[in-house]
């Protein structure tokens, strides 16, 4: 009797261990599925795209654009992206990585040119190279970046004022002008001077990039709606 009885007892107790380890392991998974289960949020999307990828994947009309994926077109693609009230292209043979930071979407312009459009109501970030470059505070920005160098840029703003910050330095590009920005690595002076701890810009202006510039702000304004920004 008390053989059966310490039998039983013994079972009751493996019984409610099991359970209550079940119990524990469906706690931890409702806890840390939020965690590890939530999508990152989207970005933007694709409003038009012809020979352009997203990530590993070809670009469609209507394809959501996340914070890492890497943007890009072909010798004769483009790519337009709405992120909020804020769009941007790719003209040819370009490519940007999309970064979030609090508040404001970045765009890594990598290689190649991109067409800006930004509204006053909501932050926008390019960078390319060691600059950022932002509209500035309260105005709405048309404006074109292009690498033309390892370490030179061409800014073009057609509408509104932009910031263009590198290393502690902060300039200015004014509405209808073309900017040539060539960027000093850091830790390289120049005619033997000591090296800078940050980089430096030279801003050459050049007048005729204007005309340079034209056929990519003309195809974004020719695609974007007048509603729009």
């Amino acid at each position: 009797m008390s053989l059966r009885l310490g039998r039983y007892l013994s079972e009751v107790l493996v019984q409610a261990l099991l359970r209550s380890c079940l119990v524990a392991i469906l706690v931890v998974t409702l806890v840390e599925a939020p965690v590890y289960g939530s999508p990152s949020a989207a970005l933007g999307v694709v409003l038009q795209a012809q020979n352009a990828s997203v990530g590993s994947g070809v670009a469609a009309t209507g394809a959501t654009i996340f914070n890492g994926d890497t943007l890009a077109t072909d010798s004769r693609g483009w790519l337009r992206v709405r992120l909020g009230a804020n769009q941007f292209s790719l003209l040819q043979q370009s490519s940007a990585v999309m970064r979030q930071a609090p508040g404001i979407p970045i765009a890594v312009l990598e290689r190649g040119t991109m067409v800006l459009s930004s509204s006053a109501a909501e932050p926008f970030e390019l960078q390319a190279s060691a600059a950022h470059i932002r509209p500035r505070t309260g105005q709405p920005v048309i404006a074109q970046v292009t690498i033309a160098g390892p370490n030179t840029l061409l800014v073009t703003s057609n509408r509104g004022e932009l910031e263009v910050s590198i290393g502690d330095e902060v300039h200015v590009v004014p509405a209808m002008t073309s900017y040539r920005v060539e960027i000093e690595p850091e830790g390289q002076g120049s005619g033997g001077a000591a090296p800078n701890k940050t980089a430096r810009s030279k801003f050459v202006l050049v007048l005729l990039e204007m005309v340079a510039v034209a056929t990519g702000v003309a195809v974004f304004l020719a695609t974007t709606s007048p509603s729009l920004p």
